[in-house]
């Protein structure tokens, strides 16, 4: 292919670490069979980093069968090469003992953690963790919190801190993280925007119309220019690759072949409770997509039928989901978060088909990492 004769890429690939049960199909009454078992979460991780990706993204979600943080630290332990990028919700932890833990995690796992911040987009999940602040509170919050651990992280102890969200006297963290913890942060609001500008690392953005993503990149562009500062800025989005064009629709179809109309319905009640504007955009956008649920060329919101948060996927052969790609680095998206069901073997399948031609590098023999994996659903 053509592709493989253009510069290679300098981005960054993640892929998602799932934590819920994983198959074949999405939005089915019935639990797909693949339990999230440590063993089968360290195959994934182990996998994704044969297949050419630094880390993967551990989402922080009540409706998930474990614990972000707990199924973090014990899969690390278990793996060696890629990281992790461990969410977390401000409202879940005081920043001083969360600062603490992450550097722990960081000293005991040098350069393979990374922080994804969540501010949370609906008040009925947030309830569950008893998180009942408003939108705007959340922001406030969200900005104090990351203040706190880069206060803690890089300026000498004793630190104190006084607000009316947060009060501690003289901590002391030692030792300091032994390397910096990068600070992943996304939402589509100006409040979340202006936190972002301000205080983030990297940016990161929905799968949305390219249009959309320009739009919101120019915003970004004059926030962090009235700091002063510059942001990496990246992509969170599912893709479905096969070797042709035909067979990755086909494929496509069938991960939402079995959705069933109940949970279908119950799906679209929750959009009713959400204040949050990323996810908001992202059912605006399958409801503009119609029957097709094509949003734009290889952009589709099918997986938005039965998943929150990101909804779209990139889908096409090769050397179409390759070019899709280098479109978003064009605009300057250098931070790519990926993901396919099952995730285990998608991720070996991107990492056979899609890497090399972004890496500029012949495709290699990839042997997954022994451990028993449960049949998919």
């Amino acid at each position: 292919m053509s592709e493989t004769s253009q510069p290679s890429s300098t981005s960054d690939f993640l892929w998602f670490a799932q934590l819920s049960r994983d198959g074949e199909f999405i939005g089915t009454k019935e639990k797909p069979l693949r339990k999230p078992t440590l063993e089968y979460v360290s195959s994934l991780i182990e996998t994704a980093a044969e297949a050419g990706f630094s880390s993967l993204l551990t989402a922080t979600n009540y409706h998930s069968e474990h614990e972000n943080y707990t199924a973090a630290i014990a899969a690390l332990a278990r793996t060696r090469g890629a990281g992790l990028l461990i969410a977390v919700r401000p409202g879940m932890f005081q920043p001083a003992m969360y600062a603490k833990m992450l550097a722990t995690a960081q000293n005991l796992f040098p350069g393979r953690v990374r922080l994804n911040i969540v501010t949370g987009s609906s008040p009925l999940e947030n309830a569950m963790y008893g998180d009942f602040e408003a939108h705007a509170q959340r922001y406030k919050r969200t900005r104090e919190f990351i203040t706190i651990l880069r206060q803690l992280w890089t300026q000498p102890a004793p630190q104190s801190y006084q607000s009316e969200l947060f009060h501690f006297e003289n901590a002391v963290l030692e030792p300091a993280p032994v390397q910096p913890i990068p600070i992943y942060f996304g939402g589509a609001s100006e409040a979340a925007q202006r936190v972002a500008a301000e205080l983030a690392d990297v940016y990161l953005l929905w799968g949305e119309r390219e249009d959309m993503l320009r739009e919101r990149l120019d915003q970004m562009r004059v926030l962090e220019g009235e700091h002063g500062r510059k942001l990496s800025y990246g992509l969170r989005t599912h893709v479905v690759v096969r070797e042709t064009e035909a067979e990755a629709w086909q494929a496509a179809e069938r991960l939402i072949s079995r959705v069933d109309p109940e949970v279908r319905r119950a799906f679209v009640e929750s959009y009713s409770n959400v204040d949050g504007v990323g996810q908001l955009r992202q059912f605006q956008m399958l409801q503009e997509a119609g029957d097709s649920l094509v949003v734009e060329p290889h952009l589709w919101a099918g997986v938005g039928m039965a998943r929150s948060g990101v909804g779209v996927a990139i889908v096409g052969d090769p050397g179409q989901v390759a070019e899709k790609i280098r479109g978003y680095e064009r605009m300057g998206i250098s931070t790519f978060i990926f993901s396919g069901y099952p995730h285990l073997e998608e991720a070996r399948r991107f990492g056979e088909l899609v890497m090399p031609l972004l890496k500029g590098t012949q495709a290699e023999e990839r042997v997954l990492h022994p451990g028993g994996v449960a049949p998919v659903a």
